[in-house]
């Protein structure tokens, strides 16, 4: 592991562990609690900043029924402690001024109500991690679309994280409803699967259930090669999935290209020009790449209509204002030129079951000739 990746790991863990003792200590003097409680809290606390990381290394190595409420617990309490330390923390923020503008008999007011506040928070996160994708449909003016592709219709699925029986049995159900939309392309644009997916029969009938008229196309994300790179291609291939790895395909009246994941490969704005510069021609070409970097490089060297991932839209907030600092192009529609980019926010949830103002989707992308 590189230094840099170390250091930011270690901070990351410091800071997971800190957030721990910060709630705990904000419960025990907001509400009295006497110091051997208080103690008891704090190690509490203290063992369950180890439950989450335990779970995933649990994951990693075992999956079974009998282990899913583990894996629910460990995963959910990660999401709770992290909503639970951004509502105290502005409880903090906000209390002195409460409490300025309020009768000493009210004082106690502003760590209720942020408790309150905390299981709605939960709550409305929890929804959010269960309830369906919704179907995002838009239009885009291409400039030199190849007829091919006018009026077709392009579903993006991305950031599904497969773990568990529950989310293939829910993910199933989500296709069924795609099948009923009949898009003309399908692109699977990364983090299709994870350590644990019990039944890999159960995902290829499902995606080979879409039989869209152009085809299904695919490129891996970092955690298929958590998953095993070789292992996950497999699994693409047995879903009818056409895997794209830095290369490009010529298919149907049109060109697709496909970038690896730029990060986990080591991919510099040098090699990803040069993949996609070898291939440049007249007309608009469809792009997947897993994480949403290096669109300005991209757009460089061709027109595309190009997909994107991994980002979640942030998944839990206010982890948005994190993850919009390291990826520029977090969610939306962004433009270059004459080529268009889509980040999605995903259709699924990685680690904790929950998403908070950060729904889940699934594009669905109409195509036009400007």
């Amino acid at each position: 592991m590189k230094h840099h990746h170390f250091a930011a790991f270690l901070a990351l863990i410091v800071s997971y562990i800190a957030l721990h003792f910060y709630a705990a200590s904000w419960i025990t003097r907001n509400f009295a609690v006497q110091a051997g409680a208080a103690r008891a809290l704090r190690t509490a606390f203290l063992l369950l900043a180890f439950f989450a990381p335990f779970t995933m290394f649990l994951r990693h190595r075992y999956s079974g029924p009998a282990l899913e409420p583990v894996y629910f617990a460990g995963y959910a309490w990660m999401g709770a402690i992290l909503i639970a330390g951004s509502v105290f923390l502005l409880s903090d923020l906000l209390s002195p001024a409460a409490r300025r503008l309020l009768y000493p008999e009210h004082a106690a007011w502003p760590p209720r109500a942020a408790l309150l506040a905390l299981g709605a928070a939960l709550a409305y996160a929890f929804y959010g991690g269960v309830k369906a994708p919704a179907f995002k449909e838009m239009r885009l003016s291409v400039p030199g679309l190849p007829p091919a592709l006018e009026g077709a219709v392009v579903a993006q699925i991305s950031d599904v994280h497969l773990d568990s029986a529950l989310k293939l049995a829910r993910f199933a159900s989500t296709m069924n409803a795609l099948r009923e939309r009949r898009p003309d392309l399908v692109l699977i644009t990364g983090d299709l699967v994870d350590p644990g997916l019990p039944r890999g029969p159960e995902l290829a009938a499902a995606i080979r259930s879409l039989r869209p008229r152009l085809g299904v196309f695919g490129v891996l994300g970092n955690h298929e090669y958590y998953f095993g790179m070789e292992k996950a291609a497999a699994l693409y291939e047995e879903c009818g999935i056409t895997l794209l790895r830095n290369s490009w395909l010529e298919t149907g009246g049109f060109r697709i290209a496909g970038i690896g994941d730029i990060m986990t490969e080591g991919l510099t704005e040098t090699s990803v020009a040069g993949i996609l510069g070898r291939e440049r021609r007249e007309g608009a070409a469809i792009l997947m790449s897993h994480q949403p970097l290096m669109l300005e490089t991209m757009a460089g060297n061709g027109t595309f209509v190009g997909f994107s991932g991994h980002t979640h839209g942030g998944q839990i907030f206010p982890f948005h204002l994190l993850t919009r600092m390291v990826y520029g192009h977090f969610y939306g529609l962004y433009r270059f030129g004459s080529s268009f980019f889509y980040v999605t926010s995903g259709a699924g949830c990685w680690g904790p079951p929950m998403r908070l103002f950060a729904p889940s989707e699934i594009p669905l992308v109409t195509l036009t000739r400007a």
